[in-house]
């Protein structure tokens, strides 16, 4: 774990490339989501193709919190409130449901707000998206390039992780396991699934809404394109490269899909061939995802998963 640290704060002393920073700043976030995407998806069992939603939801409000004039500090409490009341909204009469029907009710969730987002464009600025959206500031005091984002985002990261660590070896993260397990035994032993589910879910959300406040406010321009189902398959698939029901390999996955296509893009139209192999080639030869790959490293021993 201590070596992990270290090389990830070494990474801007090593290199002095801004559009590197950035990509590993946009991998940042894109693990925050994933990670809440496993709370629902991963512990408790559940299909949710609409975490970019809630990445876009905290992404917006954020956006326009900020271009109204209302100070950044505001805007965290009002991501986390708004993805909050929308899963909980989707997620009261939809936790019932099981398998597939639970994953085309989020796939049309996706699809309603990206619709909202592109139509409402007054506020949202529609198909051209918000810009010019102001940054990180607290006090008068905020980060300042990227360089000082990505020092953010990782401690912003670690913390992420202390708190999954947390809930999964808690009470609620054991229930959430054997609701994945088997719901019928689950709820044999005295374990609310339909509850479990629901808070899983909406703790899953609060990890992409907050993640796509940062998002908005680090990156200063966001569209709808960001927050599209496509985005919502491309996490869904970052989970399962990395290893469902890893906190270690939401990590893998999350960095590895954001950096691998910009490592291919001199390939021109082939990178998405090998692109595509490469993760294929994961989930045949490593059904349990990068993770356990790397079940011989400490980091796995230690108990981080």
């Amino acid at each position: 774990m201590a070596v992990s640290i270290a090389a990830a704060l070494a990474i801007p002393l090593i290199t002095q490339d801004g559009y590197i920073i950035q990509l590993l700043n946009i991998a940042i976030l894109n693990t925050i989501v994933v990670l809440g995407l496993n709370f629902v998806t991963g512990w408790a069992g559940q299909i949710n193709f609409g975490q970019a939603a809630f990445y876009g939801l905290g992404a917006y409000t954020t956006a326009i919190a900020t271009k109204s004039g209302l100070p950044w500090i505001t805007t965290p409490f009002l991501s986390a409130i708004v993805v909050m009341a929308a899963s909980l909204a989707l997620g009261l009469p939809t936790m019932r449901l099981r398998t597939y029907y639970l994953a085309m009710t989020t796939i049309g969730f996706g699809e309603i707000i990206r619709l909202i987002i592109v139509h409402w464009e007054p506020v949202t600025g529609g198909t051209s998206g918000l810009r010019a959206i102001p940054g990180i500031r607290i006090f008068g005091i905020g980060p300042e390039g990227q360089v000082q984002h990505y020092y953010l985002l990782v401690a912003t990261l670690a913390l992420a992780m202390l708190v999954a660590a947390r809930i999964r070896h808690s009470v609620l993260g054991r229930a959430m396991i054997a609701t994945r397990d088997s719901e019928i035994a689950a709820e044999q032993s005295g374990v609310d699934t339909t509850r479990t589910k629901l808070i899983a879910f909406m703790i899953g959300a609060v990890y992409a809404g907050l993640a796509g406040c940062l998002y908005a406010s680090s990156i200063r321009f966001i569209s709808p394109d960001s927050f599209s189902g496509t985005q919502a398959i491309l996490l869904m698939t970052m989970l399962i490269v990395g290893g469902m029901g890893s906190i270690v390999g939401c990590i893998f996955g999350a960095v590895a899909l954001t950096i691998l296509p910009e490592a291919l893009r001199f390939l021109g139209q082939w990178y998405l061939v090998l692109y595509g192999l490469g993760v294929i080639a994961v989930i045949v030869l490593a059904p349990g995802g990068l993770a356990s790959l790397a079940s011989q490293f400490p980091l796995r021993r230690a108990g981080v998963r």
